[in-house]
């Protein structure tokens, strides 16, 4: 039933792991057989086990798992957020944490724009999305002094009114764990199973190290990091030896769910970057798979086309684009909104038949691109599709472009092949 790669994690014993998985590798099955065997073994009680994922989707589906496979109902499945909140309420007495509520999107802008309003026109016309991105690095620049102000009365207002955002959330437990209630939280969990990794912040790896687990499992796959904007990073994942020299580290490298040219031609974008942890994906699937490049002109009627003809040959197969402005548009001009999403939320999804648009809507901001996770990105895009994967890369390239860097990785490779530049192989 186990592969030699699933075994080994299953039957270890060591009480700290990073589990290296590849896209398709089934990681969670994994996981799930981890909890099997220390049931069977009885060596970890379920109670005293927290097991985070990054989703509530992924949340949801990995408690469904454990249903079906049996398991016990004390394990404590959740998001990193929802552990927080639930630690905080039942253990930190400092505040009344019952009264507390998540303070929505629109009410913070409303709330944002009455606090800054008195310097309105030293902002400018700066939207707020973008005078707060990347920590509020526009803000900061535009006056560090009245950004702190800023901060310290909208932190006032939230308690006065009894709020919290998500990162209030990991702040405060982070300070709560350095108070003397906090032992009961570090007594009650005593294992973590740790899912996306990658996709965790260095406030989330200070509590990890705060909690003083027994037995910590970490889980993640540096390639697939692309939560930059959320203030997430591989760092804590590509340096956890570093933080955990006892660490051993698994690697699951066999990919079950992509045919072979998927997976190649997947891996493209990443070799271009530098700070990755090295691995050889296998390839389980043996049947002939289908990869695809189209160039696409500056036309509506040629995409489309493309679209309805795949369409035709599978009804499910799906288009994914870097924003969700490319999402609109595809939207507009005729393909159903079930059936083209962005690349982030179709992380940890598969399809037979995936469109991929390297045409518009990729980041093109040259002073804070991180061109490292926008490759990533690209490569969890590709990495979605089990057996037909089409590329859409642009007719006329333009050296300065992202998404044109980008497609050479593709469209050199089709110079080679096809003096047309559109081919396809099968494998």
């Amino acid at each position: 039933m186990w592969s030699k790669e699933q075994k080994s994690i299953i039957e270890s014993t060591h009480p700290i792991k990073q589990v290296i998985a590849g896209a398709g590798s089934g990681k969670t099955a994994t996981m799930v057989g981890l909890l099997e065997e220390r049931e069977k073994q009885k060596s970890i009680p379920p109670k005293n086990t927290l097991i985070v994922t990054f989703t509530k989707k992924a949340t949801h589906e990995f408690k469904e798992r454990c249903k079906k496979k049996g398991l016990s109902l004390e394990y404590h499945i959740s998001t990193f957020h929802a552990f927080c909140y639930f630690a905080l309420k039942h253990y930190d007495h400092s505040k009344d944490w019952s009264k507390y509520k998540l303070l929505s999107e629109y009410k913070k802008w409303e709330i944002i724009k009455e606090f800054l309003s008195p310097i309105q026109f030293e902002i400018g016309g700066i939207p707020f999305p973008i005078l707060f991105k990347n920590n509020a690095k526009y803000f900061r620049e535009l006056s560090l002094e009245k950004y702190v102000s800023f901060q310290t009365s909208f932190q006032l207002w939230k308690n006065q009114n009894y709020y919290f955002e998500f990162d209030d959330l990991i702040f405060d437990f982070l300070k709560f764990l350095d108070t003397e209630p906090a032992n009961a939280v570090k007594n009650k969990w005593k294992t973590l199973i740790i899912d996306e990794f990658q996709d965790t912040d260095e406030v989330q790896l200070q509590i990890i190290k705060k909690m003083d687990f027994q037995s910590i499992t970490v889980v993640g796959d540096d390639w697939q990091a692309i939560y930059g904007f959320r203030g997430a990073t591989p760092k804590p994942f590509l340096e956890f030896p570093h933080h955990f020299p006892n660490v051993i580290q698994f690697f699951l490298s066999t990919n079950y769910r992509s045919k072979n040219s998927i997976i190649q031609s997947s891996l493209l974008p990443l070799k271009k970057n530098k700070e990755k942890i090295t691995k050889q994906v296998k390839t389980f699937r043996k049947e002939k798979g289908v990869f695809l490049v189209k160039r696409i002109k500056d036309s509506k009627e040629d995409p489309i086309k493309i679209w309805k003809d795949w369409y035709n040959m599978d009804s499910s197969a799906v288009i994914l684009t870097r924003s969700n402005y490319r999402k609109r548009e595809w939207i507009e001009n005729g393909v159903p909104p079930l059936q083209v999403m962005t690349i982030h939320s179709a992380k940890g999804l598969e399809f037979a038949t995936v469109l991929l648009d390297l045409v518009f809507g990729w980041s093109e901001d040259l002073e804070d691109i991180d061109e490292a996770e926008e490759r990533r990105i690209l490569y969890v895009g590709l990495s979605r599709a089990k057996d037909n994967l089409v590329l859409l890369i642009p007719d006329l390239t333009k050296p300065n472009r992202l998404a044109d860097r980008m497609s050479e990785d593709f469209s050199i490779r089709n110079r080679l092949r096809n003096r047309t530049l559109r081919w396809a192989r099968l494998w």
